[in-house]
């Protein structure tokens, strides 16, 4: 494989790294990463952190190995990227995103006729509405296809609040006797009415924390739906049986109104991270469970899925097969 370090040009500089599979193929087809939330580097790992997953870059060498040119970047903000990420709304993401998917296809070694575009969790919404834009040629939605952002972060406090319900003891007793449950909604919505009432990019909270207002704002208003209405290439989606970030109920949204060859599986045992997960699946004890997987290849039954879709897409990108939700 051979990598070379690229800029690219969008409201702000972004910067990448593209990987050559060995091939003697003139022009090859090429996917487009497009990260998760927060502070996610090119690589997939926390960017001063301790999470060095390495996710994308893992995920990298195996569709290189399948003659697949790559393309990743640090989102704005983050890495060597230019910008500041507290600042960064939905759009500047699809922004920085069509930027990426042109300087991609405009690349003499790439096909811009066989481009996919390859989200994880957040990635998967930024995919959505990049499409809608810029039509792609497919669509692999990991851990997050067909739900948005706000129904998500829902899905997730229910999860907290399931079991935090549960606590038994003395903590449990003073969670009833003080309405933790209900003070944490309500504090929530709060949040919630705040960000979206502003026109600001950044509010803070209690006086002190800053909050990516902008960020909340234009993903709450966006359509996911929608935007899914508007695929018409293939898809492949799948989540995590252990992933407590994302509902997997949004992936039947997919099928229902995509009018691509859609794709789903649900695996067992694989969290958010897409590492084999073998503790119960808990948000109180996540960052725990997560790091415990730091330095875990990816799970096999998703490279299996993954690397099998792709190579009927290469086979034939207009007749890719159409399975339903399958769990393994």
């Amino acid at each position: 494989m051979e990598q070379k370090q690229i800029s690219i040009k969008s409201d702000v500089l972004l910067k990448g790294t593209m990987t050559f599979p060995n091939s003697e193929e003139n022009q090859l087809p090429a996917i487009l990463f497009l990260a998760g939330s927060g502070n996610i580097n090119r690589d997939g790992s926390t960017d001063k952190g301790k999470f060095k997953f390495n996710l994308y870059k893992d995920l990298e060498k195996i569709v290189t190995q399948l003659d697949f040119v790559t393309l990743r970047y640090d989102k704005r903000g983050v890495g060597e990227s230019e910008g500041s990420l507290l600042k960064t709304g939905l759009w500047d993401a699809v922004s920085d995103a069509e930027h990426a998917l042109e300087f991609l296809a405009s690349h003499p070694r790439v096909d811009s006729n066989r481009i996919i575009v390859l989200g994880h969790s957040e990635g998967c919404i930024v995919g959505t509405a990049l499409n809608e834009r810029r039509p792609v040629n497919g669509l692999i939605l990991l851990s997050g296809g067909g739900g948005g952002l706000q129904e998500s972060l829902d899905a997730q406090r229910q999860q907290v609040y399931k079991e935090m319900s549960n606590t038994k003891g003395f903590k449990g007793f003073l969670i009833k006797k003080l309405n933790t449950i209900e003070k944490s909604e309500k504090q929530a919505q709060g949040l919630y009415r705040k960000m979206t009432s502003t026109s600001k990019d950044i509010v803070k909270i209690a006086g002190f924390v800053k909050m990516p207002a902008k960020y909340f704002r234009e993903h709450f208003k966006y359509d996911i739906i929608e935007g899914v209405k508007k695929i018409t290439c293939p898809v492949l989606a799948i989540n995590g049986l252990k992933d407590f970030q994302t509902s997997h109920d949004f992936l039947n949204r997919i099928p229902e109104n995509a009018k691509g060859p859609v794709s789903l599986f649900l695996i067992e045992n694989m969290d958010h991270g897409l590492k084999v997960q073998l503790t119960p699946i808990s948000a109180l004890t996540a960052k725990k469970d997560y790091l415990k997987t730091v330095g875990k290849p990816i799970h096999e039954e998703l490279v299996k899925h993954l690397t099998s879709w792709l190579n009927n897409w290469k086979e034939d990108v207009k007749n890719v097969p159409q399975e339903t939700i399958h769990i393994g």
